[in-house]
């Protein structure tokens, strides 16, 4: 498995296990349509970001 492929699956796990699944479980939503809706977030996430400006933050922030 690449890096880049398990960064692509560390972030849907962040996302699905801090945000998604939480509302998921109150609403009573599948673990399907729990991980669909993580995929959206996600791509939802890739799409909006400014990496420029991300890529700076996390420059500053390593020693």
């Amino acid at each position: 498995m690449s890096q880049e492929e398990k960064y692509k699956l560390a972030l849907f796990a962040v996302i699905r296990n801090s945000t998604v699944m939480p509302q998921g479980v109150k609403l009573g939503k599948t673990m399907h349509e729990i991980n669909t809706m993580a995929v959206a977030v996600m791509a939802n996430i890739m799409e909006s970001c400014d990496y420029e400006k991300l890529k700076e933050s996390y420059e500053s922030g390593q020693i």
